[in-house]
């Protein structure tokens, strides 16, 4: 049968910066503020707790929204993982809570310290696939401005550290705290309210659940491995939840339905797992895997930030490098575009013309794409500009079906570019 849920819950698409001017109430004593990434406010009896704290352009719309619930001070600050949408409002919130305590998994400070070499290039992409959040998140600024509140982006600054689990006790509100590195960051974890059997997961399954995790994002981040993510499932599944918080959008309840998801879920990564281990003990080629290898309908998962393709694909690269035995070419400083220039001198161009428009008839899209690339890659040929964005718009329609982000954004901004140099 598969996912009862992937029809049902919010898309990627639908993640969009803190604007609210309220929050929104989950029970009696737990409250959601949505954002770019989902800040949490659980009221006790001696104080509050803060989970996650959004962007720092998002924390005083947050906090605006938390202050309606109460004015209590925030005794504890937890981060479920080191991305800068779940931690950026820190010094934003220690501002107005001095004497609060930021806690998070050790590794948080390794993953902030990555996030620190990188960030140039993560930046750079981020706008192929963000442009629009980006654009929102300005608007957030203002309006947080017209609040009277500082823009402040900020990294986290932990009290405490702890490696495998930690536990603390609030107003008679006890928390389990559970390190699962299999989640999106190697200092992901679950914080579990045992007496209520509800479970903050943070972005352990990803941005979107139940779907297809990115072992490997194509903004550009550090791979991520499938047993790690395989261990959180089944952690999750032994805590055996009635409320599922994650991460985006409202919580998923009911213990049975929750168990059914991560079972699923689970099923569909190990089955990708096994299927993508035997291909390499068998000598298959990458890209003939991600071919051949479907997901079982009775696996049924949704494919909107990651796709049973990426996965595959990480999950091989993760285990064997990048040299895939194909060509020498690849043991030295070459690019495989590097031949499309001469290719461009020695063939006739009215031919290839021909066989583009032959290629996008059959529906040989990628293909197609490819002969595209080597007319272009020495002259803006018109013609072949002109077929390139036509394939690139039928491949948007499709994708648009699916409503994965990662290869929305960037039909999109391939299409924008297109457009440009057709201007010229």
């Amino acid at each position: 049968m598969g996912s009862l849920l992937i029809n049902k819950r919010p898309g990627s698409l639908d993640i969009k910066p803190a604007s609210q001017s309220k929050p929104f109430q989950i029970n009696d004593f737990i409250f959601l503020s949505e954002g770019a990434s989902n800040s949490y406010l659980i009221e006790t009896s001696e104080g509050n707790i803060l989970i996650n704290t959004g962007l720092g352009v998002e924390a005083p719309i947050h906090k605006h929204c938390f202050d309606q619930v109460n004015n209590k001070e925030i005794k504890y600050i937890i981060y479920t993982q080191g991305h800068v949408d779940h931690v950026g409002g820190s010094g934003f919130f220690k501002e107005y809570n001095p004497d609060a305590t930021l806690i998070a998994q050790k590794n948080i400070i390794e993953h902030q310290s990555f996030d620190s070499l990188t960030q140039g290039g993560r930046v750079l992409n981020a706008y192929k696939f963000f442009g629009e959040m980006i654009d929102l998140m300005n608007d957030a600024i203002a309006k947080a401005e017209k609040m009277g509140f500082k823009d402040i982006q900020s990294i986290a600054e932990p009290d405490i550290l702890f490696d495998d689990e930690y536990r603390i006790s609030l107003g008679g509100l006890d928390l389990e705290l559970y390190s699962v590195p299999g989640g999106e960051t190697l200092d992901a974890l679950l914080i579990y309210l045992p007496q209520h059997k509800i479970l903050f997961s943070g972005n352990a399954f990803g941005p979107l659940f139940p779907h297809i995790p990115n072992f490997c994002t194509i903004r550009g981040d550090r791979i991520r491995f499938a047993i790690p993510y395989l261990d959180m499932c089944k952690k999750v599944l032994e805590l055996n939840p009635e409320v599922l918080i994650t991460g985006h959008f409202k919580p998923i309840e009911g213990q049975k339905l929750i168990s059914k998801e991560v079972k699923n879920l689970h099923d569909a990564v190990e089955y990708i797992h096994t299927k993508t281990v035997e291909g390499i003990n068998s000598g298959k080629d990458m890209f003939n895997l991600m071919q051949e290898v479907v997901l079982p309908k009775e696996l049924s998962v949704g494919e909107g930030y990651g796709t049973v393709e990426w996965a595959i694909r990480s999950i091989y690269e993760g285990y064997t490098g990048w040299f895939r035995h194909n060509s020498t070419t690849e043991l030295y400083s070459y690019s495989p575009t590097n031949i499309f220039p001469d290719l461009n001198d020695l063939i006739d161009k009215e031919s290839a013309l021909k066989r583009i428009k032959e290629l996008i008839d059959k529906k040989e899209y990628l293909k197609a794409i490819n002969i595209s690339e080597i007319i272009i890659s020495s002259d803006d040929n018109k013609e072949a500009l002109k077929m390139y964005l036509n394939i690139h718009q039928i491949l948007l329609k499709e994708a648009q079906k699916n409503s994965n982000r990662w290869i929305i954004k960037w039909l999109e901004f391939e299409i924008e570019e297109t457009k440009n140099k057709l201007d010229e």
